[in-house]
C-alpha cells in the first residue's frame, strides 16, 4: 500500500527536470581541464548533454533537484557562469525541438564515420 501511495504522488507536476546551462572560459589548458572536470561531474551525476553547455537530468522532486545542484555548485570553476533551471515534467513535455535543413544528414554522416549506432 505504501508503494502504491508513493507512485501516485509522483506526477508530471511533482517530477522535475534540472537544466544546467553554463559558460566556462577555456582560454588556457588549466581552464580547459577545469571545464572538462565540471562536465564529467555532470555526467557522473546522471546529466545528459542536450546541447553544448546545456545538460539535463530528471529528478523526482524539487528538493531532490536542489540537493543535486548544491553538490554540483562545489565544482563550478572560477570565472564561470552556471545556471540551474527547474521545470516540471509536464512543462518539459511541452518542449518543441526544431532541426535545421541539413542537421540530420550531418549527424548521420558523423555517426557513420565514427562507427556509432543510433539507439533511439
Amino acid at each position: 500500500m505504501a508503494r502504491r501511495q508513493r507512485l501516485e504522488t509522483l506526477t508530471g507536476w511533482s517530477m522535475m527536470w534540472i537544466i544546467c546551462m553554463f559558460d566556462i572560459p577555456v582560454r588556457t589548458r588549466k581552464e580547459m581541464r577545469k571545464a572538462t572536470r565540471f562536465r564529467n561531474v555532470l555526467l557522473d551525476e546522471g546529466f545528459v548533454m542536450k546541447q553544448f553547455s546545456v545538460y539535463i537530468k530528471p529528478v523526482k522532486s524539487l528538493s531532490a533537484g536542489q540537493t543535486v545542484t548544491k553538490t554540483l555548485s562545489r565544482f563550478i570553476p572560477d570565472n564561470s557562469s552556471v545556471s540551474f533551471l527547474y521545470i516540471t515534467d509536464k512543462q518539459y513535455l511541452m518542449t518543441e525541438n526544431y532541426l535545421g535543413k541539413n542537421y540530420e544528414e550531418n549527424e548521420e554522416e558523423t555517426r557513420e564515420k565514427n562507427g556509432q549506432l543510433l539507439l533511439f
